[in-house]
């Protein structure tokens, strides 16, 4: 028998804290990873490795179908069918395996790279399959509210991956030990994932209700066109950028773009802990659903465009510090690419309330759109303005995305805050700004921590957040109250 479900209002902070907590985690120590491999490897074979991993990625919503974000929303309403759709989502999900990775091979050879890169996108394809199971248990994690077990093996990969692929490069091993390293991690943390989902939640018994097959297919089928456009729109780059400009161009993109990428633990984070509330509000009450909406993209606004601004003012200064001179390259794609992410963290609160309010279509409907779009302006750019055209192709499709979001919203469901809040954060980092020019001399390293902390001065300055909402902060046992303020 499934374990009951939390009451939603008293754990999302608790949540949020446990998942923020372990990406930010997971998050330094792959950026470790990612500085090893990038200096260590050079320009060129980071490259290779880093197509490999946006290749194989451009199919993972063969082996997703959408059934995860399903699974999600279905149990935060059902708690009690747990066994039944966690047997029938892994009976899809063993067919959906094996013939994603069927297609990658095939495609694959079809590309005419060289059989080293071949061999890695082999073993990166099954290295995600795997990670497509854990996710799926996680699922089962995430519509329970025990964001503890998502944590505990995300750090536990994160470590594995980054321990022993750091050993592997130091000891002179090239991207196909470093692919072997991910695929071994991944297994781990799928037998991780699958003990705790025996030990805390469900038996698992493989079974096949074709009616309910149906269902999840029928119903995951906009989550997975999400999923597979959203991938597009953000790893296509890479793969245009291999064959129009070479590896050692996605080299020093991808050093910005995994920078970048790393910024999104917050509101990846956060929505795993938002999104069963989100549903479960959506069917009990819309009136929490709108408070609780406009309260997580007041955060998202703010802590986005903050971090986004800092990395912004010290860009050069980070990559060269992280990545040494063969990377400064990326320094304008990054000054691009950070406006992007800022982008990426409301328009994730939107598109996750859109989903949880069962208005998937739309935001299906809009990810294809802008990943067309993304594919256009690729095709514009990249010939003539290299990686700085992929990352300005990039900044140009969120935006789009978070326009079409923003004003369908506030059309038919809640309207997204936008203008309420952004006066505050312009002055905030307008005063951030001026403290980092007048401390241009000063090392940078101390500049930046302290600007950090100017942002936190700023936002009790202005009164960003109100007394109780500042409250929830040290008393989780407050979020009942706190969601009930007008």
């Amino acid at each position: 028998m499934c374990v009951s479900m939390h009451n939603g209002s008293k754990n999302i902070v608790t949540n949020s804290t446990i998942l923020i907590g372990a990406e930010v985690l997971g998050t330094v120590i792959r950026i470790v990873l990612v500085i090893f491999a990038a200096r260590l490897l050079g320009a060129a074979n980071y490259g290779k490795f880093s197509f490999a991993l946006a290749f194989t990625s451009l199919f993972l919503i063969l082996a997703d179908g959408g059934i995860h974000q399903l699974l999600v929303r279905e149990l935060a309403r059902w708690p009690e069918r747990c066994k039944k759709y966690l047997g029938n989502a892994l009976f899809i999900k063993f067919f959906l395996g094996f013939f994603t990775f069927s297609v990658i091979v095939l495609v694959a050879n079809l590309t005419n790279k060289p059989a080293d890169v071949l061999y890695t996108v082999y073993i990166i394809a099954f290295s995600q399959i795997v990670d497509s199971f854990a996710r799926l248990f996680k699922s089962i994690f995430q519509a329970f509210q025990q964001m503890k077990y998502d944590a505990v093996s995300t750090v536990i990969l994160n470590v594995f991956t980054t321990g022993f692929g750091i050993a592997l490069l130091v000891s002179r091993g090239n991207y196909i030990g470093l692919a072997l390293v991910y695929l071994a991690a991944n297994l781990v943390n799928m037998i991780i994932c699958i003990w705790i989902t025996l030990r805390k939640f469900t038996p698992i018994k493989v079974e096949a209700d074709f009616k309910l097959i149906k269902f999840f297919i029928i119903e995951g089928f906009p989550f997975g066109v999400l999923y597979f456009f959203a991938t597009m729109y953000t790893l296509i780059d890479t793969v245009m950028l291999s064959f129009m400009k070479g590896d050692e161009v996605v080299g020093w993109y991808n050093v910005a773009y995994r920078f970048v990428f790393a910024m999104l633990f917050i509101p990846m984070g956060t929505m795993k802990a938002v999104f069963p509330i989100f549903s479960k509000y959506y069917q009990e009450s819309l009136e929490d659903l709108t408070r609780l909406f406009e309260k997580s993209f007041k955060s998202m606004l703010l802590v986005g465009f903050s971090l986004a601004w800092l990395i912004f003012l010290f860009s050069d200064k980070l990559i060269l510090w992280m990545f040494g001179q063969e990377y400064i390259h990326a320094v304008p794609a990054l000054k691009i690419l950070v406006w992007s992410a800022a982008l990426i963290y409301i328009t994730t609160v939107m598109t996750h309330v859109a989903r949880a309010s069962n208005r998937q279509q739309f935001t299906a409907k809009a990810v294809v759109s802008c990943a067309l779009i993304n594919i256009v302006l690729n095709l514009l750019f990249i010939p003539r303005y290299s990686f700085i055209g992929a990352a300005a192709a990039t900044l140009i499709t969120e935006w789009i995305s978070f326009t079409a979001h923003y004003f369908y919203l506030s059309h038919y469901l809640v309207k997204p805050p936008l203008f309420k809040y952004l006066p505050k954060i312009v002055v905030i980092n307008l005063i951030v700004g001026l403290y980092v020019f007048v401390l241009r001399r000063v090392p940078f390293i101390l500049v930046f921590s302290t600007a950090m902390m100017i942002n936190v001065g700023m936002v009790l300055l202005v009164r960003y957040y109100s007394v109780e909402e500042l409250a929830l902060l040290f008393s989780v046992s407050n979020m009942k109250k706190v969601l009930r303020i007008k």
